[in-house]
């Protein structure tokens, strides 16, 4: 190993104050969810470098103006004849689309601007160096109302009969009990139990050894070259199938060569020569782990071994579904491994014997005879360990992220917060079940699910009256009908944590690692059951997000969305849609952007679109990247092709929550606006004072899916018919666009 010294070379200190959350939030949770619509983390721009203050960077105001006034708070509907004439409001050119010169407070010429003028000066992004928004805000508020009635359940102020949350309440005191001082006393015990997994790898004596084991190993979270998963079978629908892939290179590049970047080996050595493991072994398995590499390599197409990064990265239930796969009978797929008792296996998995299964990565189990054999059985041994010591150091920004440093806190106030925190990740689908449905009354449960019902209906109007040829309405209206509408917090038991026993003498890593792994493995527990298309599979109901799954053709709008200013129960109908009725519009019409199209009524893989049809929606697609490419936004260019999906969503929903609002016959459009632009309303901080940072920043906007919200609130506005009646926008205004230019995907 030519580098091995230089790799050995990690400051010690560092390494042991951050190896714990190298481990405890290593195999827990992936960020990736199918067209998951994520909120954007606040602490994740957070910069702990900078050390001066400044006056906050003006947001982009859509069209920028001298006037310092703060917008008039007269309503906007009464205001329509109160026009000026102004500039141009956008100066076009080949490389860019920049907003100028118009005055921003009045609805016509930048309604985003126009309705949160006021919020946005008074909001300070750059005193904490965080974002601010709505959303964010939202988040908070479900935050703090969870942790204050954890608190007072721990203080035995509240009583709760849930035999989850008094187990959540007896992990929070098994880690006070171990009274650490910081996280480099934690990170002993994860070592400890990292290292016990990695011993249990190594002493395997050969494939026989290592088949009888290989449940264990899975239960364990251990990446083992033979990856299977369970899923919705993509023959039929209404059962769960088993999805078998390959493993993928961790040291070398795909193509078998050396990696440049050496951050896995490093990651590797470091934690084996913490551990006391001498540099020749830590070399040894380096080495032998590059060996199997590249025999992973030789015999895999390039093709599967790009599906087995995804499968093997990808940490939400099942599987991350990118296209059909090769279905096999189980007999002829348990028969062809010569070394390995797959039967065994699949039986100790789901026990039972399925009659087929699938091969997500065909080379791999064609070769499978080459790749798992005695002779290089030491070389697999050593992958093994280094993909589970990845796997357990894969999310250490989440530290970084999720729980800063304070300063000053007391070792108590420290152990308080983080008991907290690893109780809300280690019972994250006990706290989603529970706080979701104690938050979300049952009349606003059912004001939501109505709502979503009448936004179905309108969708489905839409439909029959668009330009798709019969068989496309067809498909389009059926997937609809079958489309699953889950409002608020799962139903599931989670019955996985009763198999977790917490006593006052546990081992806290340990306890922790049985808790992950138990809702890691649950999904091979379902195997025999029904498919279900309402499970949550590791949403939380309590984060302010909703989101489309294509492979399950559901919706989940969670508990978190359903608070102010998304939603009020009290609140009217015209308000409510703004809010949260353009919301559940734009997760309706991810099931036909250019993913969610993808997927059938049952979230099968098959083509909606007759050929007509998909030339016509690919022109539509095409024009609105053309509407939002190389728009500027605080020094970041917007790519249309990178964002057209959730654009798509934010206008084919604005429009479906108008029609889904004009069917209550109760509309008040300047209601119906102000709620959508408050709704919307967000404030980015780029640090003025480090230009490398702001730098990464405006990188991270340039690569979103979405748009930044004060774009996606002007130009949706701008393509909506019915917000141009209501505030009498006309040409020369800064809101306004020819009718013949306006993006609408249906008409």
């Amino acid at each position: 190993m030519s580098n091995g010294g230089n790799a050995m070379k990690i400051q010690n200190q560092l390494l042991k104050v951050t190896m714990f959350t190298a481990v405890l939030l290593g195999a827990s949770i992936t960020s990736q969810t199918v067209k998951a619509d994520e909120t954007t983390d606040a602490n994740a721009t957070k910069d702990a470098t900078a050390k001066s203050e400044k006056t906050a960077v003006p947001l982009y105001n859509g069209f920028k103006s001298t006037d310092n006034d703060v917008a008039t708070t007269e309503p906007a509907a009464s205001q329509t004849n109160a026009r000026e004439t102004t500039e141009d409001n956008v100066s076009s050119s080949e490389d860019q689309t920049t907003w100028i010169n118009t005055n921003q407070f009045k609805p016509q010429n930048d309604y985003y601007d126009y309705l949160n003028h006021k919020w946005i000066n008074k909001t300070d992004v750059q005193s904490d160096k965080m974002d601010a928004g709505a959303s964010l805000d939202a988040q908070r508020n479900i935050n703090q109302r969870v942790q204050n009635k954890f608190y007072d359940y721990l203080n035995g102020t509240e009583n709760t009969k849930s035999q989850n949350m008094q187990k959540a309440m007896d992990f929070y005191n098994l880690y006070l009990s171990k009274n650490y001082s910081s996280t480099e006393d934690i990170s002993k015990d994860a070592a400890q139990g990292i290292m016990k997994v990695v011993n249990q790898i190594d002493s395997l004596e050969d494939l026989s050894d290592f088949s009888k084991n290989m449940n264990d190993l899975l239960k364990e979270g251990v990446t083992m070259p033979i990856g299977v998963k369970v899923d919705i079978d993509q023959r039929n629908p209404d059962l769960r199938a088993l999805y078998f892939y390959g493993g993928a290179p961790v040291l070398l590049k795909d193509n078998g060569e050396t990696n440049e970047d050496q951050t896995n080996q490093n990651t590797i050595g470091g934690f084996l020569s913490s551990s006391g493991l001498s540099l020749s072994s830590i070399q040894g398995i380096v080495v032998n782990a590059s060996k199997f590499d590249k025999i992973l390599v030789d015999n895999q197409s390039a093709e599967d071994i790009i599906t087995d990064h995804y499968q093997n990265n990808y940490g939400a239930e099942g599987i991350n579904r990118l296209g059909d796969y090769l279905g096999v009978n189980y007999v002829n797929f348990t028969n062809m491994p010569v070394f390995i008792d797959m039967d065994h296996f699949v039986n100790g998995v789901t026990g039972m014997t399925p009659g087929y299964v699938y091969e997500m990565t065909p080379s791999f189990y064609n070769n499978i005879n080459e790749i798992m054999t005695d002779e290089n059985f030491a070389e697999m041994k050593a992958w093994m360990i280094c993909n589970y010591v990845l796997n357990s150091s894969n999310y250490i920004h989440n530290l970084i992220a999720n729980f800063p440093e304070v300063e000053g806190e007391t070792k108590a106030e420290f152990n308080q917060r983080m008991a907290y925190y690893l109780t809300t990740d280690a019972f994250g689908d006990a706290f989603s079940k529970y706080f979701g449905e104690i938050f979300l009354t049952k009349e606003a449960k059912e004001t939501v699910t109505d709502m979503a019902e009448n936004l179905v209906s309108a969708y489905k109007d839409t439909i029959s009256n668009s330009w798709l040829e019969a068989s496309s309405k067809k498909a389009a209206l059926e997937k609809l009908d079958d489309m699953k509408l889950n409002i608020g917090y799962p139903t599931d038991s989670y019955s996985y944590y009763n198999k977790i026993d917490i006593k006052d003498d546990s081992d806290f890593y340990q306890t922790y690692r049985d808790i992950v792994d138990a809702r890691n493995y649950n999904q091979y527990a379902k195997y025999q059951k029904p498919a279900d298309r309402t499970e949550w599979a590791g949403l939380s109901s309590l984060n302010d997000n909703a989101q489309y799954v294509p492979s399950k053709n559901a919706i989940f709008i969670n508990t978190g969305f359903l608070q102010a200013p998304f939603f009020d129960v009290k609140a009217s109908d015209s308000t409510n849609y703004g809010g949260i009725g353009t919301v559940i519009g734009h997760e309706l019409s991810h099931g036909f952007d250019q993913i969610g199209s993808l997927y059938d009524k049952d979230g099968l893989f098959k083509n909606m679109w007759t050929a007509n049809d998909l030339e016509k929606y690919s022109e539509k697609t095409a024009q609105l990247s053309k509407i939002y490419d190389k728009t500027n936004f605080q020094g970041a260019t917007i790519s249309g092709d990178t964002t057209v999906n959730e654009n798509l969503a934010d206008n084919a929903g604005l429009k479906v929550a108008e029609k889904a609002l004009e069917k209550t016959n109760a509309a008040n459009w300047d209601q119906f606006y102000r709620s959508y632009a408050k709704a919307n309303r967000y404030k980015y901080f780029i640090d003025p004072d480090n230009a490398s940072v702001a730098a990464k920043r405006r990188e991270q906007l340039e690569k979103d899916a979405h748009s930044p919200f004060p774009i996606r609130v002007n130009k949706t506005l701008q393509n909506s018919d019915q917000f141009d009646k209501t505030y009498g926008v006309k040409p020369g205004d800064g809101m306004w666009v020819d009718p013949d230019k306006r993006f609408n995907l249906w008409s």
